[in-house]
């Protein structure tokens, strides 16, 4: 039976990798000595087996794999052949052909738990989370007699990983439930809490409240009064979620943890913002930061707050010291971007953007950072460019008023009027009361000589808004290309008492 090496391939999350390494009572014979019998008995399958388990052990993955495969070319139903084979093909970083091998290990010894566990998790390196789930399965019914107890809770680990990847938090918190039962001893209150977790994400909150808070009272870790924060929160009893936060920051302060005082303050700030408590939550987030000056989290949403408080300045300030920090994603760029592009520094806004969209995972986050990247470009007056943008943003969000706008704005000053007149169209739609998308439409209409539709958006505009000088000016150039010149005249007329200088000029040169 092989033995197990845990690592953790995610933040929170355990995921095995099983590595046979065919101990022996007896000394083991050196590399050198596994070689020379492979040469005296090249037809000796096991004798290729052992110098690709020693070689396994050298990190020599080429050389173990063209061993393994000497062994199954001799003895072909060779299941620890198959096994090494696996090794070293996902120690090349070759999961594909790691997941060949495995794949005939357990069709040829489906009795194997080792073959369906490394088979699970190769799955799972090759982001197939449904697949990887249905192997740890079967590895867990096949683990009788081979597998022990913790190689048992490791499978089950795996399991509930895939299932939360999955989707399926119902199945990863009885996944938990089960490594428990099987392995108490493999990190209790780690797993306790990651089937608190689970339930709550699969709408079972108050289910986890008794054990969250039997674990309170028995580690410092900031998670777990978070996660009761949140369910509190989810049942509608805000005060109970302040208090949950507040009890875990007293024992915080007691202890002198500044990361973990820091991580609460967070949490804290994100609650306060989200019941609409800005101030409150701007100086959480400014006190986490003064607690513990290595949290970009605290930095970035300090940064946030600035800006949700027309502050973006401020906002420049904490975000540029919060992306200094290791550890620190493609939002902080995104919210830096937003900074710049709210003063107008337009060269430092494209800068954040494409760094943000070089980190951004999340779509709708990286449809964000392209929108101000193209608004940036079109301000600084590269149209071409700024039009490739924002066509990729309209069809990323569709249903986004002012993308369509801005790519409208870039159509027309490429002097595209009718795709332009598209965008702003759609613009209209999607925004019914924006004068902007209006006006703009208005003026591509007037460009593609669609004299009466104009007419109609500015008859509306100024109907809107008397005083919209602008607008009466446009409204008479729809008019006067219809010939309607007394109509016209007093369109300009109007613009004209209210100020704007280019109806008087028309007046004068017509009329």
């Amino acid at each position: 039976m092989g033995t197990f090496k845990l690592e953790r391939c995610a933040q929170l999350l355990p995921v095995a990798i099983i590595f046979l390494l065919f101990a022996s009572a007896f000394a083991q014979p050196t590399l050198s000595e596994l070689r020379a019998i492979t040469e005296e008995q090249p037809e000796n399958a096991e004798a290729w087996v052992n110098l690709g388990n020693a070689l396994l052990e050298e990190d020599s993955y080429e050389a173990a794999k063209e061993a393994f495969l000497e062994a199954i070319a001799l003895d072909y139903l060779a299941g620890d052949a198959h096994f090494g084979l696996g090794l070293a093909e996902f120690g090349r970083g070759d999961f594909q052909a790691a997941l060949f091998a495995f794949n005939e290990l357990t069709r040829l010894h489906p009795e194997r738990f080792d073959g369906h566990y490394n088979r699970a998790v190769t799955l799972a390196r090759l982001r197939r989370p449904a697949d990887s789930a249905a192997a740890f399965r079967e590895a867990v019914a096949q683990a009788e007699p081979e597998a022990a107890p913790p190689e048992v809770a490791a499978a089950y680990i795996g399991l509930a990983d895939q299932l939360k990847r999955s989707g399926d938090f119902a199945g990863a918190a009885e996944a938990y439930a089960s490594a428990l039962e099987n392995e108490p001893r493999v990190d209790p209150l780690e797993l306790r809490y990651l089937r608190a977790d689970a339930l709550y994400r699969a709408g079972r909150g108050l289910e986890a409240l008794p054990d969250l808070t039997d674990l309170e009272g028995q580690t410092t870790d900031y998670r777990v009064s978070s996660l009761i924060a949140d369910i509190y929160v989810d049942q509608g009893q805000v005060d109970y979620a302040l208090r949950a936060l507040e009890r875990g920051l007293r024992k915080a302060r007691v202890s002198e943890d500044a990361e973990v005082q820091a991580n609460l303050l967070v949490k804290l700030g994100l609650l306060q913002r989200q019941l609409g408590r800005d101030a409150e939550a701007a100086a959480s987030f400014q006190q986490a930061a003064e607690v513990n000056a290595s949290s970009w989290e605290a930095l970035y949403n300090l940064g946030v707050s600035y800006l949700e408080m027309g502050q973006p300045a401020n906002a420049v300030q904490v975000l540029q010291n919060a992306s200094e920090i290791e550890g620190a994603g493609g939002q902080v760029d995104l919210a830096l971007a937003s900074a710049f592009d709210q003063l107008g520094r337009t060269e430092f806004a494209i800068g954040s953007a494409r760094r943000a969209l070089n980190q951004l995972d999340d779509p709708q986050l990286a449809a964000q950072a392209r929108l101000i990247l193209g608004r940036s470009l079109y301000r600084q007056g590269d149209y071409q460019q700024a039009a490739t943008v924002l066509a990729q943003v309209v069809q990323e969000r569709p249903s986004d008023p002012q993308a369509q706008l801005w790519a409208g704005l870039a159509e027309y000053q490429l002097g595209n009027y009718r795709t332009a007149a598209q965008y702003y169209e759609r613009a209209v739609q999607l925004a019914p009361g924006s004068a902007e998308a209006r006006a703009n439409l208005g003026a591509a209409y007037l460009a593609t000589e669609r004299f009466r539709d104009a007419e109609a958006v500015y008859e509306l505009l100024v109907q809107q808004n008397p005083q919209d000088a602008e607008s009466h000016y446009n409204l008479g150039w729809a008019l006067m290309s219809q010939n309607r010149r007394a109509e016209a005249r007093s369109a300009w007329q109007m613009a004209s008492e209210l100020g704007y200088a280019p109806a008087s000029e028309a007046l004068q040169q017509y009329f």
